[in-house]
Formats: structure tokens, C-alpha cells, sequence
């Protein structure tokens, strides 16, 4: 039957390829949320963004709760005010970031690599990506860091041929990227940087373009009045970083085991083949820049993690590196596109359809299966702190009292669990979290 299929062009498709995984991973993400109790930091976010006024949120976006700059939530509080959120979809909107930057990466490495290296290589990282399955899941803002940094690589390629009309959406992206997180400057300064290292006076200017020194200006400003302001509440906790620590960064991108099956196989097919360093010259300036963007963005992680270890600076923390799951993306295609000249055309056609498209999906049920594992209520720490099988069961209700950091228990439990905050203030706010919380205060 796979045979069969595989001879119909549309199952040969990139469009085929990346639909089917794209629909696996947003309904095993969509599981895993049911799965997953609340956390102390989603629910930060939702605290970040629900308030009646503008100047309730201006007060609470200083007040540093959140630590971060205020352009997810300023949308979320927007959008709150006319249609009412939740945690859950919160998560939801989170899964649909995920989803457009990874067709961003997916149309930024096509317009390079073309169809072929661009799909195997988004959904071998769409498919082992720790990263990208757990920001699916979150009620946070690390998904929409993702496909705003995804944005602004795809208009780097434009910008880089002269494409006057994307200025303003490149400013817009690189602004957006750091009005997301405060990383977000390093990755659009790091864009910048690349245009120096690579730019050539024929064609590309040496000198930063004006949309991206612009946002780079703006948004130190910004940032200024921002630290000046807010206060490190949560961001206060111990980040490891050893050696280990540093492995699982990249580890978590894709599983290294994984890459080992190709590798031999294509050792095998070439022989003593080499792939030839004048076919590397030969990339164009435009998608020189690009690589040269995603090898800095790579790196970012590796200098991050030497910081932590030189000065009392630390911030290696996986999830504030998530751009550089494009920048793998972009690279992956790029060395898919090298090697497949040394195989037969029929051959290449057949690696893009059925055959990658299963086992991405076997790996993509792999994470899934690791993750439920890590949130079933055996194992998972909001679980254990209340759920104990010594708990009466029925229909008598069960009242939790105490401190609302038992609340996520109540929120996975059964109908009869009923959370008693005393506090008729925090009790409002825990009402407002999600409809399946049933709380009272008196």
C-alpha cells in the first residue's frame, strides 16, 4: 500500500508531508495539555494578562511578575477584553505560534534549498524537537519568541535581494522578537552582525540594514526604562549549568542517536565520494548571510553557557534559545541539499515521501510517549502534592483548604474537589484562571 501511494504525486508532495505531521504533532500537543496540571509560571501569564483596565495592566506588567517585555501579553490583555481566555487557550494559541514558525522555517529553507531538503529537514526537527513539543503545550510566550524569530530570518533572505517593500515588516519582526523576551536583542543583533560578516559591496552592503539598527536602537531604549522598572520576582531560581546541561540544550533540538542510521548509510552509497568544498563556495551571498545568522544563533547556547561559568551572569535556561530551532532547520536543509545530488533523483523522491514521513511520526509518538510518562499523576509534582489514593472518592465533596499552590490538583481532579481560598480577592483571581476550577472563599 505505501508503494502505491507513493507512486501518486500528491503523496510525494511537501505539502503532504508537512500537513500530516504538522496534524500529528498539534493533536498529540493537544493531548498532552489535557494532561498537563497548571504551573506556577502559566499562571503568572494569565495573571499578566487579565485585567479590566489599561492601567491594571501597565501596573502589573512593572511590577516585574512576569520579567519579560510586555508584547504577548499587552495581545493577550487586548484580545481578553473582547473575547474571555483561559489557561487552556492560552495554550492553544501557543500550539498555532508553533505551527507558523515552523512553516515560516519551512518556506525560509524552500526558498534556498528548494521543496525537497526544506520539508525532510523541518519535519525531522518538528519531530524530535523537545523544545518545540513542550512550548506547544504552555501557557507562555516562548512560542510566539519562536515564530517571530522565524519571521525575521525568512525576511533576511528578502532584504538581502533588495526587496525594499519588506522593510517594514523586517523592523516589525525584529521589534517583535524583542518585545517578546529580553533575548530577543541578541538574536536580531546577531542577524545584524551577520550582514557585517558576510556582506559583500557589489550587491549586499557591509553596513547593518536601517530597519533592523532602527528596531536594535528602539528597543535598547526600551529595554532601559523596562529593567529600570520591573523586578525579578520569579527569575530567581537556580539554573543549572553543567556540561550535561549544555549536551541536553542540543539534545533537545534532536535526538543525536537518530542522526547516526543516515550518516552510515550515506557513507555507504557515496564511498569515497566527497562532497566538493567548490559547491559550498558556490552558495549565493543571500543564503551565506542566512547560514551565517543560524550558525550564530546556534552558538548562542555554547557562549551563554560559558558566560555562566566566567561571570555571575547566568541565563542558560533551553527554552530562552528556542530561535535556534530555526537556525537547525535552516542548516539541516542545507546539508540535505549537499548530499542529495550523490543519489539517484528516484531515490530522493522516495526519501521525502512515506518512508521519512513514518519514522518522523514514530519519533514524533516516542516524545509523545516520554512526555505523558513525566506528567501522569505517579510522577508529576503538582499531582503528588494533594492526589493520594488514600483520598475518599464518591459523591461527597472533597474541600481542599489551605494554600492555593494546591490548586492544579483541584484542576485535574474529580467534579467533587473544591479548592477554599479564604482570601475573597485571591479567590476572584483563581476563579478566573480556568472554568474548571471550583473554588469558594467562604
Amino acid at each position: 500500500m505505501a508503494l502505491k501511494l507513493n507512486s501518486i504525486p500528491f503523496f510525494r508532495s511537501s505539502f503532504f508531508t508537512l500537513f500530516t505531521l504538522f496534524l500529528f504533532l498539534s493533536l498529540l500537543a493537544l493531548k498532552l495539555q489535557e494532561l498537563k496540571a497548571p504551573w506556577v509560571d502559566e499562571c503568572y501569564s494569565y495573571y499578566g494578562i487579565w485585567h479590566d483596565t489599561f492601567s491594571e495592566f501597565y501596573n502589573s506588567i512593572l511590577t516585574g511578575i512576569n520579567y519579560s517585555p510586555p508584547l504577548y501579553f499587552l495581545m493577550n490583555f487586548l484580545v481578553q477584553l473582547i473575547y474571555p481566555t483561559s489557561i487552556e487557550t492560552l495554550r492553544i494559541q501557543s500550539l498555532i505560534w508553533i505551527i507558523i514558525g515552523l512553516i515560516l522555517s519551512f518556506y525560509l529553507s524552500r526558498k534556498a534549498f528548494g521543496n525537497m531538503p526544506a520539508a525532510l529537514a523541518t519535519i525531522l526537527i518538528a519531530s524530535q524537537s523537545d523544545l518545540i513539543l513542550s512550548q506547544a503545550q504552555e501557557a507562555r510566550h516562548y512560542a510566539m519568541f519562536f515564530a517571530f524569530s522565524a519571521w525575521a530570518l525568512f525576511l533576511q533572505s528578502d532584504i538581502c535581494k533588495n526587496k525594499k517593500n519588506h522593510t517594514f515588516w523586517l523592523f516589525l519582526a525584529h521589534s517583535g522578537m524583542c518585545q517578546i523576551h529580553y533575548l530577543g536583542i541578541i538574536f536580531s543583533a546577531l542577524i545584524g552582525t551577520s550582514f557585517i560578516l558576510v556582506g559583500r559591496k557589489d550587491k549586499i552592503t557591509k553596513i547593518v540594514p536601517t530597519p533592523i539598527l532602527l528596531a536594535l536602537i528602539i528597543n535598547s531604549a526600551t529595554y532601559l526604562f523596562y529593567i529600570s522598572k520591573q523586578t525579578s520576582v520569579l527569575n530567581t531560581w537556580e539554573k543549572p549549568n553543567r556540561f550535561h546541561d549544555l549536551v541536553s540544550v542540543y539534545n533537545e533540538s534532536f535526538l543525536t542517536i537518530s542522526i547516526l542510521v543516515p550518516v552510515i548509510i550515506f557513507l555507504l552509497v557515496i564511498k569515497s565520494k566527497k562532497i566538493s568544498s567548490q559547491n559550498i563556495n558556490k552558495i549565493d551571498p543571500e543564503k551565506k548571510i542566512v547560514l551565517t545568522s543560524s550558525f550564530l544563533w546556534l552558538i548562542t547556547p555554547f557562549v551563554f553557557w560559558i558566560i555562566s561559568h566566567i561571570s555571575s551572569l547566568n541565563l542558560f535556561v533551553s527554552r530562552y534559545f528556542i530561535p535556534k530551532e530555526v537556525a537547525i532547520i535552516f542548516i539541516l536543509a542545507w546539508v540535505i541539499k549537499l548530499i542529495l545530488p550523490h543519489f539517484s533523483k528516484r531515490f530522493a523522491s522516495y526519501i521525502l515521501s512515506i518512508p521519512s514521513l513514518t519514522i518522523c511520526i514514530l519519533l514524533l509518538l516516542v516524545n509523545f510517549k516520554r512526555s505523558s510518562f513525566a506528567l501522569s499523576q505517579d510522577f508529576n509534582y503538582h499531582h503528588s502534592l494533594i492526589i493520594k489514593k488514600s483520598l475518599p472518592t464518591g459523591q461527597q465533596p472533597i474541600v481542599i483548604e489551605g494554600d492555593p499552590k494546591f490548586f492544579p490538583n483541584a484542576y485535574l481532579g474529580k467534579n467533587e474537589y473544591i479548592l477554599l481560598i479564604k482570601n475573597e480577592e485571591a479567590a476572584n483571581i483563581y476563579k478566573k484562571f480556568s472554568p474548571k476550577l471550583r473554588i469558594i472563599s467562604n
